[in-house]
């Protein structure tokens, strides 16, 4: 027998076992009265068990049997039967020439059963070998896929090549295309003559450059596929905080306004004021560094009070520095937090002012604080991926 590659182990062997228990049954006088067909249900029934019909390869498991296994109640409105297993075969054939494992494909099929009705050559074919055209190969196409199956049911010659082709006039490179519609594949089954179109038309009439339009695109595709009215409302709010079309910083304004609501943006200024800054510093903190409003309140809750209760920096110095708001706190903050007490603890610690420190690049902090000292602390680059044994032995 020919196993495909990746089967897990254990389960051959298992087989192979009850295999040759089912031999030595038949081979057996005091057995031989014992059914065959018995025998070779009681080996499927245990092996079907053990394994899920998603991992198992095909066609070891019937296509049927893995469709309903997998797949769920989704299929059962296509009423999958034996009459139309060779087309079943074929389209889950040709999903995983294209690097799909069976789990994807369960994926797909229960999101979106008509996939099984699908002609292979004249509509699945062609639209794959346009994705892997553009640059989405690899491990991407299942993930693009999944993240949109709606590509597989929309017009290759209508929508997803001009879709493609209003992108790239759009950004800078093929590399750039490929990177907006991983991040978003919506891109390709939107409104682009409409909405998008209109968007960017709003964008254009204030001013901002073709260069900031792309970038707001490869930041942020989903901006330019709101409701018109919402990006007409970002660009007239971030405007007046004082921000103006032709800044650095204007996109990443419009890409935070444009991606909440109203109510999210209220609450997110309450949080700041509720800690005791002012609407003046917390919008002249937008204006410097708009992302530091895109965390979720509950994350800008944490970082305040890692800055204030535990780095023990004062209220001024932190909303000065708008960047601690975007840093990963349990990634970032504090393991470089945790590494300048040790510092300080063994006098090596020059700068007393640790604000600037926590934000400054990796490699700069690494080279600076962590290589710099080795000789004196050997623990110190376990100490900063979390080890806290070898934090307790520094400080002893």
């Amino acid at each position: 027998m020919k196993w495909v590659s990746g089967f897990h182990t254990g389960m051959i062997v298992e087989l192979k076992t009850l295999t040759k228990t089912l031999e030595n049954f038949q081979s057996s006088p005091k057995m031989c009265k014992i059914s065959s067909t018995f025998l070779l249900y009681f080996i499927q029934k245990r092996f079907l068990s053990t394994v899920s019909s998603s991992t198992i390869p095909l066609p070891f498991v019937s296509t049927i049997e893995f469709l309903k296994n997998s797949c769920g109640l989704a299929c059962q409105t296509l009423q999958i039967d034996e009459k139309n297993s060779h087309k079943y075969e074929a389209i889950i054939g040709f999903f995983r020439s294209h690097g799909f494992d069976n789990s994807q494909i369960a994926n797909l099929v229960s999101r979106r059963p008509s996939i099984l009705q699908s002609r292979v050559s004249d509509n699945l074919k062609p639209k794959l070998e346009f994705l892997e055209e553009i640059g989405i190969v690899g491990p991407l196409l299942p993930k693009v896929i999944l993240s949109n199956p709606r590509i597989l049911q929309t017009s290759l010659d209508s929508q997803l090549k001009p879709s493609f082709c209003f992108i790239k006039r759009m950004l800078e490179s093929d590399e750039q295309v490929t990177f907006a519609i991983c991040r978003s594949s919506w891109l390709l089954t939107a409104d682009f003559k409409g909405i998008m179109q209109s968007n960017i038309n709003v964008l254009v009439s204030e001013g901002v450059s073709s260069r900031n339009i792309a970038k707001l695109i490869v930041l942020q595709p989903r901006a330019i596929m709101q409701m018109v009215d919402r990006m007409v409302y970002a660009v007239k709010t971030v405007k007046e905080l004082g921000i103006e079309p032709n800044a650095h910083m204007f996109v990443y304004a419009v890409k935070v306004m444009v991606s909440m609501k109203d109510s999210t943006w209220k609450k997110k200024i309450n949080v700041l004021k509720s800690l005791g800054w002012s609407e003046k510093e917390i919008f002249a903190a937008f204006k410097r560094e708009p992302l530091c409003l895109a965390r979720s309140e509950e994350k800008m809750r944490d970082v305040a009070d890692f800055c204030l209760n535990t780095a023990k920096l004062d209220p001024g110095t932190v909303i000065s520095y708008p960047k601690f708001f975007m840093c990963a706190l349990d990634k970032r903050l504090r393991p470089r937090y945790k590494v300048l007490e040790v510092l300080k603890a063994k006098n090596l610690l020059k700068n007393k002012k640790i604000a600037w420190v926590l934000l400054q690049g990796e490699r700069n902090f690494v080279e600076n604080y962590i290589l710099k000292h080795l000789d004196e602390i050997p623990d110190l680059m376990d100490i900063y991926r979390g080890n806290v044994a070898a934090e307790t032995r520094s400080v002893l």
